[in-house]
């Protein structure tokens, strides 16, 4: 079966904002407008959130999942605008966003925390180390957005730690690790040492994230 035979089934706004997104990383080879890579990178994740509103009718999921994508969204053309001087918007908008998912992964989090997994619980205390190891290397560079930093990575730690809890939901989980990796390389890349590679690696782990935390609720539609 071809790829777009895999993907026509998902709908057209999710396959449009595939194609955006694929679009979106050779735009820096071609003599385009500023605008239009703004107006490229926003459009995705509404897309997306276009997607999973069809899928579920508009239910209480598709709301929040809806809600997390669009202030991703203004957090994309945040920092399509101006990743320097437009930083900090950009950070409250995925910081918002990161709460929209934790209150949904925390809603339908299934069983109590104690009774969790093993596996579970292995890869949050990794989780948890990770973000240890990550606040460690970025302090020293941090400045005056030390407080707002530490507050977006206790959000974020959160989130992935309320997604891998979830039962039965492996894609969310992997989506949420795959935004937590996206927004180190951000990290690492603005706090630390300029990564050569970091554009096209922090766009693809950050579409993949949405993607993946989105197909994992797609099949949920008569359960919720």
């Amino acid at each position: 079966m071809s790829i777009a035979a895999r993907l026509t089934p998902l709908g057209a706004p999710f396959v449009l904002a595939l194609l955006l997104a694929v679009l979106y990383l050779l735009l820096p080879l071609l003599a385009v407008p500023q605008i239009v890579i703004v107006v490229v990178k926003g459009a995705v994740c509404p897309l997306l959130a276009l997607s999973i509103w069809r899928w579920r009718g508009g239910d209480a999921v598709a709301k929040l999942l809806s809600l997390a994508l669009l202030f991703s969204a203004a957090g994309d053309v945040f920092l399509a605008l101006d990743r320097v001087r437009l930083f900090v918007p950009a950070l409250g908008s995925f910081l918002l966003a990161h709460l929209a998912y934790l209150v949904l992964f925390l809603r339908y989090r299934g069983r109590p925390a104690l009774r969790l997994q093993l596996r579970q619980w292995v890869l949050i205390t990794l989780l948890l180390i990770y973000a240890a190891i990550m606040l460690a290397v970025l302090t020293p560079g941090l400045g005056k957005l030390l407080l707002p930093v530490y507050g977006y990575v206790a959000a974020i730690i959160a989130m992935g730690i309320a997604a891998l809890a979830l039962p039965g939901k492996p894609l969310v989980g992997l989506g949420a690790v795959s935004f937590i990796l996206s927004d180190s390389l951000i990290a690492l890349d603005k706090f630390v040492e300029p990564i050569a590679w970091a554009g096209p690696a922090i766009w693809i782990t950050y579409v993949a994230a949405q993607v993946l935390i989105l197909l994992g609720w797609r099949k949920q539609a008569a359960s919720g």
